[in-house]
């Protein structure tokens, strides 16, 4: 947790280029639950900062709870310091801080971690009378710590001699206190007498610093020699034991025997630990019979096996390891930057450990109070995944700046989380180039691009050219610093740097929350090949041309028919009368062509009119076969039968049809 909420006060900050901006708190301290102990009548101070702008102001809630006047506790709304002058048992419980300033005309409050505080406290032992325990040299002891006194915190072990000026009873391989304050010797001395004298147990108080002793025993021993040969028993193990992710654990096993077992350790897939530890596992003292595991990950559940062997035999037990926790983060809820008119998703992701049940849904809360369901009803907020995504939709900027905080719990406890959004104005782009840009040698090519931003966030710029990343600018781009402009002076190049240009320019424009990229397209004039990334073709053009032509086609064809087209001579009823197929027949003579119609007001040269005095004689074969001017354009058969009207042209005879009409 502590990671992700330094890397929302860096979000926040970063970035910013010194402008004076207004930002929601964001808490340093503190920023992981924890539990301290104080002895009773102790005076508690418990501290809050927060990074902020407006500066903020601090407020506290001791179990859920805003602290009404209370004669017993003061915090300071300035200094975010909270002080119980004398604590009892009235004051613990929960105390969690709330930094808070205004924005937009609102108060938005962030939440810390919770601190719970306890008061220490180490009962007195009942005085009962020793219990006396007899053994005989070599067999094994186990002095047990009877009716420990209630404490707050658990406390540690220890064993005395007599009293505490009597001196501690050292562990050593043949020594040892079990997790459950029980007095262990592998096999009895009689030096481990005391001559009627107790041995005590005593329970440490680290908070407290001082001792309670109780519980005595008194060991009588039987001097034996030789000492006797014992395999190795286990007199001390846990079948399972239970472990927290992200904690320390130590797994014990306690032999007995003579001479002292080697113990040797398996971890949960049975494979030999060395006796010099393994990644995460350690042996804390020289007998090895407690395994540590250092901060428990899920994975370490399973089953540990210890084993003790001497020239004897040998002895093993297996302990089971549980390990849970209370709500694992998968996505932890922390603070955000987003620009105005986008979703903001608050994440507030957990699962519980492998093999443990559910946790609940997730408790929201804005501003350290329960979300608002007018803002739900409203569509203002939508919650997926269970409750553990709410997302806030169509941000404006200030109304949406606020800070959320989620509670998840399961059986091992609750996990908090708090986090701001931080809402921005978007990048504008008030000044680009066109998107293509057709030149010829000797144009200017305007590669200008001017964008705004939120004035908090500095905006930064990358040049691409046909996708080749400058970090100052492409070749042969002037930059103009007193009138803000980018071009390209073609006049000025040679015909092999003009050669170089064609091609995309891309402007990115940035800054932490978001970034655009804009380009235009340069390309020559009048060539069919287009440098990559230049403009689409346009079908509609084609379109209007192909339209064109068809219309054109359809004119063409419509004066053909009008102009060149052939039509059938209409023949009436006398024709039809000589000739038995007139159509084909006058096909068959076609009329020459008639004398063209006055252009221009000339008119055509014609044969003049030749009379003569001589009557036509029809009676005279000869002459009227003649007649005609030398062209043969009437004839008749010796019987005076009409052949018919026809021209010479090369036609010797008559069509039958006229060989036997009669004379007209």
């Amino acid at each position: 947790m502590e990671i992700y909420l330094l890397a929302g006060i860096t979000c926040l900050i970063a970035g910013t280029n010194g402008v004076d901006r207004d930002f929601p708190p964001i808490i340093t301290k503190p920023i992981v639950s924890q539990t301290i102990y104080e002895q009773d009548g102790a005076e508690v101070i418990l501290a809050c900062e927060a990074h902020a702008n407006p500066s903020a102001e601090y407020e506290w809630k001791w179990n859920g709870y805003k602290i009404a006047d209370n004669e017993h506790i003061e915090e300071d709304s300035n200094s975010g310091e909270l002080r119980i002058k004398s604590l009892t048992r009235r004051e613990i419980g929960d105390f969690q801080c709330y930094a808070y300033n205004r924005i937009g005309g609102k108060i938005i409050k962030a939440a810390s971690a919770i601190i719970t505080v306890e008061v220490a406290f180490l009962n007195p032992w009942d005085n009962d009378p020793a219990q006396r325990i007899s053994v005989k040299e070599g067999e094994p002891v186990k002095l047990t710590c009877d009716d420990a006194p209630s404490r707050n915190p658990p406390g540690q072990f220890k064993w005395y001699r007599g009293d505490e000026d009597g001196g501690e009873v050292i562990q050593d391989t043949r020594i040892a206190i079990d997790a459950e304050g029980s007095l262990h010797f592998a096999y009895a001395l009689k030096a481990d007498d005391l001559a009627g004298q107790e041995y005590k147990c005593a329970i440490f108080n680290r908070e407290l610093n001082f001792i309670k002793l109780g519980s005595g025993k008194i060991l009588d021993v039987t001097e034996l020699s030789p000492l006797p040969d014992r395999k190795p028993n286990v007199v001390y193990y846990k079948e399972t034991q239970k472990a927290l992710v992200g904690y320390d654990v130590d797994i014990e096993c306690v032999f007995s025997g003579n001479p002292l077992a080697t113990i040797s350790w398996k971890d949960k897939d049975q494979q030999e630990i060395p006796s010099s530890g393994r990644d995460r596992y350690e042996f804390i003292e020289e007998s090895h019979r407690i395994l540590r595991i250092n901060k428990v990950v899920e994975t370490d559940e399973g089953p540990y096996t210890c084993s003790g062997t001497n020239k004897v035999g040998s002895d093993d037990r297996s302990t089971f390891l549980n390990v849970t926790s209370r709500p694992i983060w998968v996505k932890a809820l922390s603070t955000l930057t987003i620009v105005e008119k986008r979703t903001a998703p608050m994440m507030c992701k957990t699962r519980p450990s492998a093999r443990e049940g559910p946790n609940s849904p997730p408790e929201w809360f804005e501003n350290g109070e329960p979300i608002s369901q007018v803002k739900v009803n409203s569509g203002k907020y939508v919650f997926e995944d269970n409750g553990q995504i709410l997302n806030v939709t169509n941000l404006v900027k200030p109304d949406d700046i606020t800070c959320y905080q989620c509670k998840v719990t399961n059986s091992e406890g609750s996990t908090f989380g708090s986090g701001c959004l931080d809402v921005i104005e978007p990048i504008e782009i008030i000044r680009h180039p066109e998107e293509t840009q057709v030149i010829m040698k000797g144009d200017i090519i305007d590669l200008t691009f001017i964008a705004e931003s939120d004035p908090a966030w500095t905006l930064q710029y990358k040049w691409y050219f046909n996708d080749e990343e400058y970090q100052d600018r492409p070749p042969f781009v002037t930059y103009n610093e007193t009138a803000n402009t980018a071009y390209i002076n073609t006049e000025s190049l040679t015909d092999e740097e003009y050669g170089q240009i064609l091609g995309v320019y891309t402007r990115e424009i940035f800054h932490l929350h978001e970034r655009k990229n804009i380009s235009t397209t340069v390309q020559e004039k009048d060539k069919e090949e287009f440098v990559r990334g230049s403009s689409p073709f346009n079908w509609w053009n084609l379109l209007y041309i192909l339209l064109a032509l068809v219309i054109l086609a359809i004119i063409a064809i419509i004066i053909y028919c009008c102009c060149c087209g052939k039509t059938d001579y209409n023949v009436d009823e006398k024709e039809k009368g000589l000739w038995n197929e007139p159509k084909q027949e006058l096909k068959y003579y076609e009329f020459p062509d008639l004398p063209q119609a006055e252009i221009n007001g000339v008119e055509p040269k014609r044969q003049p009119l030749q009379l003569t005095e001589d009557p036509v004689n029809f009676e005279d074969d000869e002459s009227l076969n003649e007649y005609g001017d030398g062209e043969d354009i009437g004839k008749f058969n010796e019987d005076g039968s009409f052949i018919g009207v026809y021209m010479d042209q090369g036609k010797t005879e008559p069509p039958p049809a006229y060989q036997t009409q009669s004379k007209v």
